[in-house]
């Protein structure tokens, strides 16, 4: 198998254009889904931690 036969599913016909839009739009999501939930998580941490570290003083 050539190279060319391998990635020959890529132009998707005329609808390449959507279809590669559409995946990027998805990782895009995903990517930004990610990171705003290990931001969260982060900062809920960070709160837990200022919170419960004044009571040992």
């Amino acid at each position: 198998m050539t190279m060319v036969e391998y990635f020959s599913f890529l132009p998707y016909g005329k609808y390449a254009f959507y279809v590669w839009l559409a995946y990027g739009v998805a990782t895009l999501t995903v990517i930004f889904l990610f990171i705003g939930a290990r931001r969260n998580h982060n900062n809920t941490l960070n709160s837990l931690k200022n919170k419960y570290s004044r009571g040992n003083d």
